[in-house]
C-alpha cells in the first residue's frame, strides 16, 4: 500500500488547532467545504482547500466529492479478542445485580476466561477481524485491545499472538495498540494465593511478552476483591522497568485508591472510575 495519498473535493471537517479540544472548545470546527487532503510518506502534509495540484507521480488519487472526510476515531479500551458472549448478564444487571455478586455466581470475567481458554487461534482472530471490520465502517481508525480473558501462560499468549496476526495483516483497516492484561481478574488456579499470581505474572509473563514483542502496555484490575493497590503497584512498576507503558482498570466499584496509584506512577491511562474520590 503506498503511504503517498491525495484526496481532493472533500467536505473537510476537523477540530480547530494542534492541541486536545474540551468543554465548548470541543465545537471550534475547521469547516473545509471543498479541500484537499495530502499524505507524504504516511504523513499529513497538507489540509485545506483545493489549491495545492493533485498531479503528482507517485500519488494515489482520491475524489471524495460528496463525502465528508473527518479524522479517525481511537477507541481506547476495547477486550475484542475473546470467546463466548454473556447475554444473560445483561438481564441480571437489569435486575438490579452488582457486577460483584455476578462475579460470585460465576459470571463476569471467569465466565469469558472458559470461553476463551477453549477457543482456537482462528476462531479468536476471525471473532476479532469481525469486530474491527465493524468498527472501521463506524469511522474507527485505532484501538487499543487488551488481553486478560486468558489469565494463564498459553491463553495470553494466545490473545496477544491474534492482535500481533490482525496488525500484520497489510490490508488491515484499525490499528491495534496492544496491552496485557494478565491481571484482569484472579483466575480460579490461584484461589487465595493472589500474590503468587502478580509474581508470576512478574517473573514469567512480562519478560516473555517483552521478547515476543507482543504489547505496549500492561494493565491491571485495581479495584476490591480483585488486586490491591500493593499488588497493582508492585506490578506496573515491574512493567515499566521493562518499558511497558502502564495502565489502571480503577475505583469502577468502590473509591480504591486506583486513580491516586495511576497519577503516582504517571500512568498512560486510568479507566472505570466510577467511584474516584475527588481527589484522585
Amino acid at each position: 500500500m503506498s503511504n503517498n495519498l491525495i484526496i481532493i473535493n472533500a467536505h473537510i471537517v476537523t477540530p480547530q488547532g494542534r492541541t486536545a479540544r474540551k468543554g465548548e472548545a470541543m465545537n471550534e470546527l475547521l469547516n473545509i467545504p471543498c479541500g484537499t487532503v495530502r499524505v507524504t510518506d504516511g504523513i499529513i502534509t497538507y489540509v485545506g482547500e483545493n489549491r495545492i495540484s493533485h498531479e503528482k507521480p507517485g500519488y494515489k488519487v482520491l475524489d471524495a466529492r460528496g463525502n465528508v472526510l473527518l479524522p479517525g476515531f481511537v477507541d481506547s479500551h476495547t477486550h475484542l479478542v475473546f470467546g463466548g458472549f454473556r447475554p444473560d448478564e445483561f438481564i441480571w444487571r437489569l435486575n438490579g445485580d452488582s457486577y460483584m455478586s455476578i462475579m460470585e455466581r460465576g459470571g463476569g470475567i471467569i465466565n469469558t476466561v472458559r470461553a476463551t481458554r477453549e477457543a482456537s487461534f482462528e476462531e479468536l482472530k476471525h471473532k476479532a477481524e469481525w469486530f474491527l471490520d465493524t468498527m472501521s465502517r463506524m469511522g474507527v481508525t485505532t484501538v487499543e485491545g487488551k488481553s486478560g480473558y486468558g489469565l494463564d501462560r498459553d491463553t495470553e499468549l494466545k490473545q496477544l499472538s491474534v492482535m500481533q496476526a490482525v496488525n500484520e495483516c497489510p490490508d488491515r483497516k484499525v490499528d491495534i495498540a496492544t496491552t496485557f492484561l494478565g491481571a484482569h481478574a484472579l483466575p480460579e488456579e490461584y484461589k487465595g494465593r493472589s500474590d503468587a499470581y502478580i509474581d508470576f505474572l512478574i517473573n514469567e509473563m512480562l519478560p516473555m511478552i517483552h521478547q515476543k514483542q507482543l504489547a505496549e502496555n500492561c494493565d491491571i484490575f485495581c479495584e476490591k476483591g480483585v488486586f490491591t493497590v500493593e499488588q497493582s503497584r508492585k506490578l506496573l512498576k515491574a512493567a515499566q522497568a521493562l518499558g511497558f507503558g502502564a495502565k489502571l482498570h480503577a475505583d469502577e466499584i468502590v473509591s480504591f485508591g486506583g486513580a491516586e496509584l495511576a497519577g503516582e506512577l504517571k500512568a498512560l491511562s486510568a479507566d472505570h472510575l466510577l467511584q474516584a474520590s475527588d481527589e484522585a
